[in-house]
């Protein structure tokens, strides 16, 4: 039986001058080489291969240009939304800034409102120490003239008692 390479009957590797050097010479060398099959199906493979390929890539392409779409779509959305915000904030800033100035500019009337009502209530507190200690000092003097006349009184009783006794013995 013939070797069979790739296949094909009748295909050897050996060269034809090679089997005439060993001596050995093949019955089918005589006929031609049978034809090669044909390449429509390897030919359809490829071209099946590259559809699927190129409609991989199409799908691939459509997705990624759907994500960049929609993903696109969001980035302005957010956009529109933070200028929004921005704007916002801008504002804010600028009445917030304001306002700041402008209580930096009354702090010194914040202040001194602060000195008056300190003053207030360091006078209000003087006042109260001199009432507490007037009052204490006409309490003083209360008890020095009731102790005065107490004296005088007793004094007097005891002057009145003395000639009593001193008549009476």
């Amino acid at each position: 039986m013939e070797p069979l390479k790739f296949g094909i009957p009748g295909w050897d590797s050996r060269c034809p001058s090679r089997s005439k050097r060993h001596g050995t010479r093949y019955p089918d060398s005589d006929k031609p080489l049978p034809t090669r099959p044909g390449t429509s199906g390897t030919e359809n493979l490829l071209r099946t291969n590259r559809r699927q390929a190129s409609d991989n890539y199409q799908r691939e392409r459509a997705e990624r240009t759907y994500r960049a779409k929609k993903r696109a779509t969001a980035a302005r959305a957010d956009l529109s939304d933070a200028k929004t915000h921005y704007a916002e904030c801008f504002k804010h800033l600028t009445r917030g800034l304001a306002v700041t100035f402008s209580a930096v500019k009354s702090l010194p009337y914040v202040f001194d409102e602060k000195h008056e009502a300190a003053r207030q209530k360091a006078e209000a507190k003087k006042k109260q120490r001199a009432l507490e200690k007037k009052k204490k000092l006409e309490e003083k003097l209360a008890r020095e003239n009731a102790a005065a006349e107490g004296e005088t009184p007793a004094e007097d009783a005891a002057a009145e008692d003395a000639p009593a006794e001193e008549n009476a013995a």
